[in-house]
């Protein structure tokens, strides 16, 4: 088959949507969740930033060494594609069965909680609140991305400087 005449995915997502996107992902639950368990710990404020910088040094290499690997082998499989040209067919599908029943799901259940006790601190619903709230969370955004790439880009988009204003908001207000 030609190169010109063989399937490829199509271009859906801008530079900025990517960079929401990581940004969403990124700062969604590590500045609404972990700080307090990350000072609780380390406990100086220079600690704290150290702890940070470090994170986001080991994560920006983890990001360069994607990039480097997509660069080199250009598959729309990702990780599990790099495994598999490294290690076989029996690790790539153990990675990619773990990623589907733990490792995806269990970060979306994470944030569904996290939206869940915010949204429970405005308008609770009861002893149930928090898994109330989850639970719509998980099915209204899976019923918009279902619906097209393209609201789902914009709600994230939205999701993303809403959740930046906030901690911006709330950084110039405490420092």
């Amino acid at each position: 088959m030609s190169q010109s005449t063989q399937a490829s995915p199509r271009d859906a997502l801008s530079v900025t949507d990517v960079v929401m996107l990581t940004v969403g992902v990124v700062v969604g639950a590590s500045v609404f969740e972990t700080p307090a368990l990350v000072a609780g710990h380390v406990g100086s404020r220079g600690g704290v930033l150290g702890a940070w910088l470090l994170g986001g040094g080991v994560s920006l290499i983890g990001a360069l060494c994607y990039a480097e690997l997509a660069s080199t082998y250009p598959h729309a499989g990702g990780a599990y594609h790099y495994l598999h040209r490294a290690f076989g067919d029996s690790l790539a599908f153990l990675f990619a069965w773990a990623r589907l029943a733990v490792v995806q799901t269990g970060s979306i259940a994470l944030l569904a909680f996290v939206v869940g006790d915010y949204a429970s601190e405005l308008w609770s619903l009861g002893p149930y609140s928090s898994p109330l709230y989850a639970a719509g969370a998980v099915a209204g955004l899976t019923g918009l991305h279902a619906a097209g790439i393209r609201l789902g880009k914009g709600v994230q988009r939205g999701l993303t400087a809403a959740t930046v204003v906030g901690v911006l908001w709330r950084w110039s207000s405490c420092c």
